[in-house]
């Protein structure tokens, strides 16, 4: 079973370009070409920024320095920067590094380091040259650490640059979190791709060939899942995790044997080695008895809920609107139709638990403070994470839980990146 889907998958992403590996990295290359030539531009303009400072020192990267480096700079190399300063002149965005090594660094980025200098001085040349109103530093917490990959030790050595130019560094926490959230039509394509391949995994691993009831156990179905990610080149950014809910059982399990009768839930995501996507979905699937040929009806009622949630929730991810707001209106509207509904939704993309605004939490149902206050971008993605409960009549009215979680994408309206779990999976 595990051969098979490889196979299948692997195929997959051959004919996407995601494979092999020399394959994924010529296109990261296309992908950081573009986002530096076409999306930083109109990005600092956005933000009105003049100058973007970005270092850090070797194994303690700045979340956004590891966007901008290229395939063989898999690290910052024991003290390196990146320089985005905008020429007064001609309003052109100037790419400079500091400290990096690289010959494919220098397709996109000017070294400029001379001889022994400190950081420090580098940097003063640079603002002496450029007079930028400020240097925007990465120095700002409040939004996930994603405005925050600043060291103290760095931040002290610029603010004591010579001639009072420490002054001009200020936090660049809109910059950040807009570079960090946007998604250009390429990234995408990668992850439309991604998700597809996610599924892929979900549904060999929601199979009988893969669970037998009474003797697999979720722990094995989440090594299934490791196996395959691994064998195609893919990583998981957590998990893979599975867990039951069995009648007789309030409680989610977390390990144990599969059973017939349970109804069993994933939440699983994955990301390649050269580009930065990432997926993260949920599904739930049900073990049928011995003579059952589908799900009983409470369960699959319940599961048409759960997507009535989904698509109440989907419909008010637009651009301009807080997170707050997006969490409120669904909440409000899943409530006046009579559903039990809990929403936790985050950024995706870059990172798993990527930039951009938080709607709700999983352990906090109400508004959330700064984050929930961002608004959401264009051009941006989000896991949509949820869950429903409700009463299964064939399990003596137990509280039962529906939990799904699908990536999607906000241009002028919100849509799937590739699709959704219409149905439960019956195994």
């Amino acid at each position: 079973m595990k051969d098979q889907t490889v196979k299948k998958i692997t195929e997959k992403l051959e004919k996407a370009g995601l494979m092999p590996l020399r394959a994924q990295a010529e296109l990261s290359e296309k992908l950081l070409s573009y986002r530096l030539e076409s999306l930083l531009p109109e990005l600092m303009e956005e933000c009105g920024s003049d100058m973007w400072l970005i270092a850090a020192y070797e194994n303690n990267e700045d979340p956004v320095m590891k966007t901008l480096l290229t395939y063989d700079m898999r690290t910052a190399r024991r003290l390196s920067a990146i320089l985005f300063c905008r020429d007064s002149e001609t309003g052109r965005i100037d790419r400079l590094s500091w400290g990096i090594p690289s010959g494919i660094m220098k397709k996109y980025y000017t070294p400029i380091k001379q001889g022994n200098e400190s950081l420090a001085q580098g940097v003063a040349r640079m603002i002496k040259k450029y007079g930028p109103r400020a240097v925007e530093v990465n120095i700002k917490g409040e939004y996930g650490g994603f405005c925050d990959g600043l060291s103290a030790s760095l931040y002290e050595e610029l603010r004591n640059m010579p001639d009072g130019l420490g002054n001009l560094l200020k936090p660049c926490e809109r910059l950040s979190t807009r570079w960090l959230e946007t998604m250009t039509c390429g990234e995408l394509k990668v992850m439309e791709a991604l998700v597809e391949v996610t599924e892929d995994i979900i549904k060999a691993s929601y199979s009988r060939g893969v669970i037998t009831p009474g003797r697999t156990t979720t722990e094995d179905v989440e090594w299934f899942m490791r196996d395959v990610i691994n064998g195609c080149g893919m990583d998981f950014w957590f998990g893979p995790d599975v867990n039951l809910q069995r009648k007789g059982t309030e409680s989610y399990s977390f390990e144990g044997i599969v059973e017939e009768g349970d109804l069993i839930h994933c939440d699983i995501g994955v990301y390649l080695k050269y580009i930065p996507v990432l997926t993260d979905k949920q599904w739930m699937g049900y073990i049928l008895k011995q003579g059952e040929s589908c799900a009983p009806e409470g369960i699959k009622r319940l599961f048409k809920t759960a997507n009535r949630f989904q698509d109440i929730s989907c419909e008010g991810y637009l651009a301009g609107k807080t997170g707050n707001s997006v969490f409120r209106d669904g909440v409000s509207k899943a409530k006046a139709e009579g559903i039990c509904p809990s929403l936790y939704c985050h950024g995706l993309g870059t990172f798993g638990h990527g930039a951009g605004p938080i709607i709700g939490r999983y352990d906090c149902q109400d508004n959330i403070y700064p984050r929930g206050e961002l608004h959401l971008g264009m051009n941006t993605s989000y896991a949509l994470e949820l869950n429903i409960t409700g009463e299964l009549p064939e399990w003596g009215g137990q509280s039962v839980r529906m939990a799904l979680e699908e990536d999607i994408h906000v241009k002028s309206s919100p849509k799937y990146v590739f699709g959704r779990q219409e149905s439960i999976m019956e195994i």
